[in-house]
Parts: structure tokens; sequence; C-alpha cells
């Protein structure tokens, strides 16, 4: 085994927190690997494949400064952080977070555009009802006070995405110094907008398309079918099909916010003090802040 290509880094989520975009910065960095796909899920679901399948996972990539992989699926799994402190306590962490309760709203288009909601009732109320991770991995404290328990903070970095859209470059920057890599390197995807919640207008085109690659590939067409996919007419058709989830999934309903934002205030508070930052760039934070002052 290349120990070699031993992870240096993970990041940890949480879902729907900006994690592509941490991804796609590092990924075209000269001094870092990263995994393909980007999201092993080793510490979460995959542990019962043992490292060697873990390992195997990075040894394509070459001999970099700092290698890892980046799966938001740990952030809330409770045996995450010991499996992750078992196999390297020097790991470096990277935790995305973003305001909770637009999170969840967030986390409700996800489910819709990867199809694991659907049907006549799409509000984010009947959302709300049929998944309580909608809301549990909005606990920002709970969860990121598990990993506190078994890595210092100094090797535990923070990005909010609010930060991010402020300023990518100071973000990026900011990574790169966490994992002591180049902090000029100027990514491609420094300004790109990642995993925009996109549904299909007519799901019989995109459905066919999908049937017509899968058909390429099990006659061996690889290479058509990635030119087929290039094609502007096909980009073109697919881009015109495509509109954003909010066009058909109506905003939460006020008291529903408010709902979210108290069941939440203390998480947000929690999670203030466990950072030692007197505020947080969220509507949740002021939220907190408005009530505070009654």
């Amino acid at each position: 085994m290349d120990y070699q290509k031993k992870p240096t880094f993970i990041g940890i989520g949480a879902q729907k927190c900006a994690s592509t975009w941490v991804y796609k910065v590092l990924l075209d960095h000269p001094e870092v690997g990263v995994s393909n796909p980007k999201e092993l899920d080793f510490f979460s679901y995959s542990y019962g494949r043992g490292y060697q399948w873990y390992f195997n996972n990075f040894l394509a990539l070459p001999v970099t400064k700092v290698i890892g992989e980046i799966s938001p699926s740990y952030f809330c799994d409770l045996s995450a952080p010991a499996r992750a402190a078992n196999f390297d306590a020097k790991l470096r962490i990277v935790v995305t977070l973003r305001d909770p309760v637009e999170r969840a709203f967030s986390n409700h288009l996800h489910e819709i555009r990867i199809k694991q909601f659907w049907g006549e009732d799409l509000t984010f109320e009947a959302g709300l009802s049929n998944n309580a991770m909608y809301i549990e991995q909005s606990r920002y404290a709970t969860y990121l006070q598990h990993w506190l328990d078994y890595f210092p903070r100094e090797q535990i970095l923070i990005i909010f995405q609010e930060d991010i859209k402020q300023d990518p470059q100071r973000e990026a920057r900011r990574l790169y110094h966490f994992l002591e890599i180049d902090p000029n390197h100027q990514s491609d995807f420094l300004f790109r907008q990642a995993n925009p919640s996109y549904g299909e207008k007519y799901q019989g085109i995109d459905k066919t398309l999908r049937m017509i690659g899968h058909l390429g590939r099990r006659v061996g067409g690889e290479s058509l079918v990635k030119w087929v996919r290039g094609n502007p007419l096909i980009v073109n058709i697919r881009q015109s099909n495509r509109r954003h989830l909010s066009e058909t999934v109506p905003c939460m309903l006020p008291e529903t916010e408010k709902y979210l934002r108290q069941e939440l205030a203390d998480e947000t508070e929690r999670l203030a003090k466990l950072l030692n930052r007197e505020s947080l760039p969220w509507p949740t934070w002021h939220y907190l802040n408005q009530c505070l002052d009654k």
C-alpha cells in the first residue's frame, strides 16, 4: 500500500453548505490531490470496506503535498469522529456551514432534485414532516462538539457559505493557508456556483437522453457518449429543459420559518460560543439577538 497517498485532510460538510465549492477550488490546486468521486463516505457508510478500499481511491493520484476527500455525510455521523481520529489523529478537518434554516430549505430542494421526495405536494412543510434530518443536520453545535471531542480546535477550519459568496478569493486563501499550500493559487472554479437546484420541465426529455447514454455505455461507446453530451445541440436541449426548483417549490411559510429559527436558536448561540465569535453572518443569528433584546 502506498502510504505517500494517505489522506491528510477531510471535508465533513455539513450537507448543502458549499462543500462542492471547497472540493472544486482544491481540485485544480497543484499541491492537492483529491479523490474522484468527491464523496467516499468511508468514515460513515463505507467503513466496513476497510482501509485497503479507502487507500485504493487515492492510488491513481499524483504525489502531492496534501491529499484528501470531502464527504458531507461525516458531519452528523456519530461514529465518524472517532473513526477518523483512529485513522489519523493529525487529520485536518474542513467544515462548511450556512444559515441553518436556509440550509434546511436547500436540503429540501436537493431531495426533490435527486427524486428522494416527490408527489403533488412539494412544499417545504410537506418535506419537513417527511424527513427529520432537515432539522437534525442543522444542529451545528451538537455535531461540531462531537468532532471537537476528538480533534483540537486548531485542526478544524470553519468556512461559512455566506463568506464564500461575499469574498470567494479570501475564503479560498483561508483554506489554502489552513492546509499549508500555496495561498496565491487562483482556482478556475473560484466564482462559480456549485450544485444549483435545477429540475426538469419535461422529465421525458431528460429520461430519453439518459437512456441513450446508458445504451451507449453498454455497447462500449463511452467516447461517443462524451461527444454527444458535449454536442451544442444536446447541451441546448438540456439547458432549455431545466428550471430552478424555486420556480415550482414555494418558499416556506412565515410561521414555519419562525418555528425553525426558534428551534435552532440554542444551537446557533452555542455554536457562536464554540467558535468564540461575537456574531454569525446569518438571519437566524439576527433573529436570536432580536429576541434577546426584547
